[in-house]
């Protein structure tokens, strides 16, 4: 089904900010669309910063102060997009009914809303996202699963996520890769393509946070022995492992080992073996063309019929199915680009000075 081509007036994007928000959390999403306009020489978009009452803001570190561009009282009547800022301040904005409030008020003005990193423990407090699944940051993700309340929501390996009008993303810079989502949706791949190759980034990363905070939970562990053990089978997916052969790496009787994994990583060791498979299976469905058969091989299924039911039984999609849904993105067999239009990089008016920002 072709997607419906967007007019183009200009689009309000606009960040929720407060003090001690994260500096890059504010102004790294809120780049793309300003540099959306510049390729392009056409004001695709107005970015502006918003805090409760229109006052500046000091960031983490308090190394710089933020002067908003409006008070939630002054923003424009409706928006495209409005997305809270995470940051070590999130805790306490959370708690502030002010903010939360006007997050609420706000709501039905927006036709898209999200947040940023931590913002979203903000944006969860407000009570506007309830039934909706959220990205946040990999380490605050740990800390909201252990509420029943919220875990069912949190979706921890996520880059960003987008459930019904709410666009959330991962950890600090990947707010980035939310606005080249964002940006992609409204104008098509070209663009956002222009935008990143602009920016010196990737369009799309090659998998999750798993990536990140596996082998950063694999650091963090206080047990060197059951450390040992994690990095071996991220570097190894494809080994065929036994708890023996593991207790006998991490130089413990198989007994203690299996006791000593759970209680330190909360799962088991087969548990943790299949999840780091699939998390291998992942990256190279998303990103490379290789045979389902090779993609097992490689990521220590051994087969392509085992690895589609550990697909089936964990993620309740075929393999084929994810390579459709998070590899190249077509329509019918075409680009995006060509289905939503030929807006892209204006590069004479870019040359010349003459494009808007």
């Amino acid at each position: 089904m072709k997607r419906e081509v967007l007019p183009l007036a200009t689009r309000y994007v606009a960040m929720l900010v407060y003090d001690h928000v994260a500096s890059v959390d504010v102004c790294g999403p809120l780049e793309p669309f300003g540099v959306a306009n510049f390729l392009t020489g056409r004001p695709l978009y107005r970015p502006i910063t918003v805090s409760v009452d229109g006052g500046p803001v000091e960031v983490a570190g308090s190394f710089l102060r933020i002067e908003p561009t409006c008070s939630c009282e002054n923003l424009p009547k409706n928006l495209d997009l409005l997305l809270v800022a995470g940051g070590p301040g999130c805790f306490a904005a959370s708690e502030n009914e002010e903010i939360t409030g006007w997050i609420r008020k706000l709501e039905p003005r927006c036709d898209r809303m999200g947040s940023v990193c931590t913002g979203s423990t903000v944006l969860l407090a407000s009570g506007v996202t309830d039934g909706h699944r959220i990205a946040t940051h990999w380490l605050e993700a740990m800390r909201l699963e252990a509420d029943e309340n919220i875990a069912g929501q949190v979706d921890s390996d996520a880059i960003f996520v987008n459930s019904g009008k709410f666009w959330t993303s991962a950890g600090m810079l990947a707010g980035i890769d939310l606005a080249l989502a964002l940006i992609e949706e409204d104008h098509g791949r070209q663009l956002a393509l222009d935008v990143a190759r602009f920016m010196v980034l990737v369009l799309r990363r090659q998998s999750g946070q798993t990536q990140f905070s596996t082998h950063l939970m694999a650091d963090a562990t206080e047990d060197a022995r059951i450390r040992r053990v994690q990095l071996h089978i991220w570097e190894n997916p494809g080994l065929d492992y036994s708890i023996g052969k593991l207790a006998s790496y991490a130089a413990m009787s198989e007994r203690s080992l299996e006791r000593r994994f759970k209680e330190v990583t909360n799962t088991t060791i087969f548990r943790y073996i299949e999840d780091v498979r699939l998390n291998v299976a992942r990256r190279l469905l998303e990103t490379s063309d290789l045979p389902i058969q090779a993609i097992a091989t490689k990521s220590g299924f051994g087969t392509a019929k085992t690895l589609r039911r550990a697909f089936a039984r964990r993620l309740g999609v075929a393999p084929s199915d994810y390579r459709a849904n998070f590899g190249m993105v077509r329509v019918d067999g075409e680009d995006v680009a060509s289905v939503v239009g030929e807006i892209r990089m204006d590069l004479e008016s870019v040359i010349l000075g003459k494009s808007v920002w």
